[in-house]
């Protein structure tokens, strides 16, 4: 009797340490996903955007109405848009070759920008 007890606890005792233990969440962590330059053919002062994929980004104030060309970082296609909040028109570009200058309705107007999976 004592002996199935003993087998008894000790088979309970490895199935309570054995069970499955819950996880927390991975959370998604922002990116680098745009860079952005004040002058055309990708020169003078850089920004570099960081942000969750798909999520709408406000230009900081150094750079909003002041950006002439820009690149998506690879597996990305980046919108900026005349409007903060991603309202307005928008102009599209690739990490290759980028948008060396941006055409003259966007240039120097640009005030929020998004980045998609291309």
């Amino acid at each position: 009797m004592q002996f199935t007890t003993i087998i008894a606890t000790s088979i309970l005792a490895v199935m309570a340490t054995a069970a499955p233990v819950a996880v927390p969440a991975v959370e998604a962590r922002a990116q680098q996903l745009i860079d952005l330059w004040q002058d055309s053919g990708f020169l003078g002062l850089k920004f570099t955007g960081s942000s969750d994929v798909g999520k709408c980004v406000n230009l900081p104030s150094n750079f909003n109405d002041r950006v002439s060309s820009g690149k998506a970082k690879p597996g990305f296609r980046c919108t900026t848009w005349v409007d903060a909040n991603c309202v307005g028109t928008g102009f599209s570009f690739n990490a290759s070759p980028g948008a060396s200058s941006f055409p003259s309705w966007i240039n120097d107007k640009s005030s929020s920008w998004k980045c998609v999976a291309a």
